[in-house]
């Protein structure tokens, strides 16, 4: 029980971190460009490596997170050349998501202590 109430507070933290993200402009094309290259990845992957959907989506992600487990990587040279190109423009995109997130952490911890008081 403790487990599904702590997960719920995440998930409800996270909407806040969110609600906070998508109050700015910057944030919200932030946004719509992370999720537009993980659509051009996972379709890419998908035809061209042919993988599946959710296998692509998850590759394109553990990509962009620099995790890089190796259990699914490209096999074709073409593959290879759009994932160098695609880990180039994506890890800066990606990597900024998560800046904006730990800042909007930041705000929100900062307003709920500030309430509390």
């Amino acid at each position: 029980m403790d487990i599904i109430i702590s997960f719920w507070l995440l998930l409800k933290n996270m909407w806040q971190i969110l609600k906070i993200l998508y109050k700015q402009e910057e944030q919200k094309a932030l946004m719509v460009m992370i999720a537009f290259i993980f659509i051009i990845g996972t379709l890419f992957y998908h035809n061209v490596e042919k993988m599946a959907y959710l296998d692509a989506l998850y590759f394109s992600v553990i990509t962009l997170a620099t995790i890089g487990y190796g259990d699914l990587y490209p096999q074709t040279d073409l593959g290879k050349i759009f994932t160098i190109f695609y880990v180039l423009i994506g890890v800066g995109i990606f990597t900024a998501l998560i800046v904006n997130i730990n800042h909007a952490l930041t705000q929100y911890h900062r307003e709920k202590r500030s309430d509390g008081e």
